[in-house]
């Protein structure tokens, strides 16, 4: 079973937690500063890059409802 057949298994709790520890993991490492820079503009950006993508639901699902 392929990562994305478990994540379609998993509870939207489960899914939420995921999502929180690894927006916790990529915030941590971007500020790490025993990284170097590249990793942590890596690390924020995909961070970044998350939190748009749950942004952009939201706003759809929003507009869905209205």
């Amino acid at each position: 079973m392929d990562t994305e057949d478990k994540l379609k298994e998993l509870s939207k709790e489960q899914l939420i937690n995921i999502i929180n520890w690894t927006r916790r993991d990529l915030y941590n490492a971007a500020i790490n500063t025993e990284l170097n820079s590249f990793v942590r503009g890596w690390c924020r950006m995909l961070k970044e890059a998350i939190e748009y993508q749950v942004t952009k639901a939201f706003n759809t699902l929003v507009k869905e409802e209205e």
